[in-house]
């Protein structure tokens, strides 16, 4: 069963980049967002997730006093997130001290935020690989003399997640046991070469309207790869690890600049 989260922020910029980084860790999960602490109180009360994360600054209930108004509800025992921007040591004991555990603090990058899930619900506590993001780079999936063209969605040491258009084609995809990574020009257009895999799992992303996918996405687990491949690829691993996209940085300084 999909895991259900809820993100409540006033701002939406912050509702986007949380929900995008949910999707790209956990991509069969369910994310709810909202602006109001009021209108999240009420969904709370007949709709069970397992995740909630909530800003502190909230008009009418703020994140302290709505973690108190969910032990009213059906969701009393869901993982509970604190969202600040205030991160004082201070804040934070006396935040513990009021049985808050868990305070993220904002602005927040991929990996904060998914170990913060993961360390709350851990039934991923086996998953298969720690992921990040590198945007705009290209997979090609070898078969034979055919090279099928994905863009990858994430990406760890020990395997990636990529997504690509569906075609009749596609069945063939099952066989094929090499990737080729095009990194972008932020990373030197760096090429990953002969990236030996095996596929975990292969699933609909998006359906057309007479129900036909749409596109996939294809898990992949690393085998092995010349070491040349793995350094490029361990590099922009560690560079884009705890990276803000530039335009993610702007919106959430703007949002800091209007609270301060």
């Amino acid at each position: 069963m999909a895991s259900r989260i809820m993100v409540i922020h006033e701002y939406t910029v912050i509702q986007k980049i949380a929900q995008n980084y949910i999707m790209t860790e956990y991509s069969d999960a369910v994310v709810d967002v909202f602006s109001s602490t009021l209108d999240a109180i009420e969904v709370l009360k007949t709709e069970k997730y397992d995740i909630i994360l909530c800003a502190m600054e909230m008009y009418g209930l703020d994140g302290i006093a709505f973690s108190e108004a969910i032990l009213q509800t059906i969701n009393k025992d869901a993982g509970f997130v604190l969202m600040t921007s205030n991160y004082d040591k201070k804040n934070i004991i006396s935040l513990h001290q009021l049985g808050i555990k868990h305070v993220l603090s904002i602005p927040f990058t991929q990996p904060q935020l998914t170990s913060f899930i993961n360390s709350i619900f851990n039934p991923r506590s086996m998953r298969v690989f720690e992921r990040f993001v590198v945007n705009d780079t290209k997979v090609f999936i070898v078969i034979k003399d055919q090279k099928l063209k994905a863009r990858l969605i994430n990406i760890g040491l020990k395997g990636l997640l990529c997504e690509l258009t569906f075609s009749q084609s596609l069945p063939n995809i099952l066989i094929a046991n090499e990737l080729i990574l095009k990194f972008p020009e932020a990373f030197e257009n760096k090429v990953a070469y002969d990236v030996k895999v095996t596929l975990k799992r292969i699933s609909v992303s998006e359906y057309e309207k007479n129900y036909q996918p749409k596109t996939i996405r294809i898990a992949y687990k690393f085998l092995e790869m010349p070491p040349e491949s793995k350094q490029i690829i361990e590099k922009a691993i560690k560079t884009s690890a705890n990276e803000l996209t530039m335009a993610e940085k702007e919106a959430l300084q703007q949002i800091l600049n209007d609270e301060a």
